[in-house]
């Protein structure tokens, strides 16, 4: 069997350690696929080994002919082909063996000594055809080693008086049904490798995002599944060879929809499942969000709707929002408070979308928020030190008198205080400055300082982190904040 063959033994062998909750194959799975592939290969060669034989000589027949012909150009990029991927086989198996160390804890000495062991074995392989190719660059000709070099004087007396087709012939029995499997291990290793590509690329940040070493090495692996099954497919003799390599490209493209729609949902379902407010449905493709707050009586649903629009557009928010759309999922907030009051705010998918392409900055964002809750006269802005915030009570308002201004001085010096929490002022790193405007631009005003923030923040227990705080601009932040891709 050729190279493909191996190829998809290799990912057969793994369904049973992948599929099976079975504790010995979680910790020795790599034993058991090595057990596994050394099994079929010492059966395949003992059942197979007139045609395998056959195979052999037919490799042997194609490099007499090569000399036969002085076709060293072709003999020289053939060495070199197989020089590279060699040398590819190497740095997979080393960047595999470098991840056991670097990326998994929970690694079997056994994993240890066959990695070794693999990369040792590639990499006498490697340097073997690195040498070789090397000498039959820097010597200019066909090079045959003792045994070759009679095999082709054989060759070369028999060649004047037959064709090169007739040193092939007899073929033993079965060899065509073993061309057929052949073909059908390289479609499938095509098929393999394509896959493995492409979904390596689009879940780049999902799969192995803490090794860098894995994704390379993988990347490696399935380039060397789709150059293999494209070798061997293109090697069979068979008129049929283009259309099966079209066959396999069509067969990708049926699979890529239905396995990447299985792996949005579960990577959303890892990325949600610590934090315990979050919930997925993936019969019914719904995620739920359970929120907290003090006091709903009263609260408008369609100005939570316009709150929860508006704070999903944070750019914290964003890798949560795309898990979502990737699976077309509907978004369910739940809102309830201490007293069991509860309003359901749902977010369609196309909702999610248009939030997603939105490019508004936090502090657009807040605005919007204080906006809404104080009136569109309301102005917001951020001068450098302080977030700024002028409310607008009424602005035919008359500035008060001194009492009077004692009087919304107190006010204003509480107002702020719940301004500063409710709206997590220290999220911006900035103080708060709260002014209240009447005509003639005359005001009165508080502030905040960071550290006064920070220092109340820290007395209240509010700065712990994000998912601790029920701050309004805090709720949707949590979601993401500690999985950021």
């Amino acid at each position: 069997m050729k190279n493909s063959f191996y190829f998809v033994l290799w990912q057969l062998a793994w369904l049973p350690a992948i599929l099976l909750d079975i504790p010995f194959l979680n910790k020795y799975g790599f034993l058991f696929v090595c057990i596994i592939v050394f099994l079929a290969d010492s059966i395949n060669r003992k059942l197979l080994k007139n045609q395998i034989e056959y195979q052999q000589i037919c490799e042997v027949v194609s490099m007499m002919e090569m000399a036969y012909n002085d076709g060293y150009k072709r003999y020289k990029r053939q060495a070199l082909f197989n020089m590279i991927i060699q040398t590819f086989i190497f740095l997979y198996m080393l960047m595999l063996f470098i991840s056991l160390f670097t990326s998994y804890s929970d690694v079997s000495l056994i994993d240890y000594i066959l990695w070794g062991a693999f990369v040792i074995w590639a990499g006498r392989s490697c340097w073997g055809y690195v040498k070789y190719y090397v000498q039959i660059r820097n010597a200019g000709q066909i090079i045959l080693g003792d045994e070759l070099q009679e095999t082709y004087r054989i060759y070369k007396s028999e060649r004047a008086t037959h064709s090169f087709e007739e040193f092939l012939q007899p073929q033993p029995k079965h060899y065509k049904a073993m061309s057929i499997a052949n073909s059908l291990f390289a479609m499938f290793s095509i098929i393999i490798g394509l896959l493995m590509i492409i979904i390596f690329y689009n879940y780049r940040n999902d799969i192995a995002s803490d090794s860098g070493i894995v994704q390379f090495s993988m990347s490696i692996y399935s380039v060397l599944a789709v150059y293999s099954g494209v070798k061997d497919l293109l090697d069979t003799l068979s008129s049929q060879k283009y259309i099966l390599l079209l066959l396999s490209c069509a067969i990708v493209a049926l699979l890529y929809m239905p396995i990447t729609h299985y792996l949005n949902k579960y990577f959303l379902a890892v990325y949600i499942a610590d934090d315990p407010n979050l919930i997925y449905d993936a019969k019914n493709n719904l995620v739920q969000e359970t929120i907290t707050l003090d006091e709903i009586a009263g609260i408008d649903t369609t100005y939570l709707k316009q709150l929860s629009m508006l704070l999903l557009s944070e750019n914290d928010v964003k890798t949560f929002l795309r898990k979502i759309i990737r699976t077309d999922a509907e978004y369910q907030l739940v809102f309830r408070d201490n007293s069991g009051n509860k309003q359901i705010v749902t977010i369609s998918p196309n909702e999610s979308k248009k939030l997603y392409n939105q490019m508004k900055s936090d502090l657009d964002i807040l605005s919007a928020v204080v906006k809404s809750d104080f009136g569109n006269g309301t102005k917001i802005y951020d001068d450098g030190t302080y977030i700024v915030i002028e409310i607008f009570d009424n602005e035919k308002s008359s500035y008060p008198t001194q009492s009077g201004q004692a009087h919304f001085s107190t006010w204003l010096s509480e107002e702020i205080k719940r301004i500063a929490e409710y709206y997590d002022i220290a999220y911006f790193d900035k103080g708060l400055k709260v002014r209240l405007m009447f005509n003639n631009h005359q005001f009165i005003e508080q502030t905040l300082s960071l550290e006064e923030l920070k220092m109340k923040k820290g007395h209240t227990g509010l700065g712990k982190s994000k998912k601790e705080s029920s701050s309004i601009f805090n709720i949707f932040t949590d979601t993401s904040g500690d999985n950021n891709e």
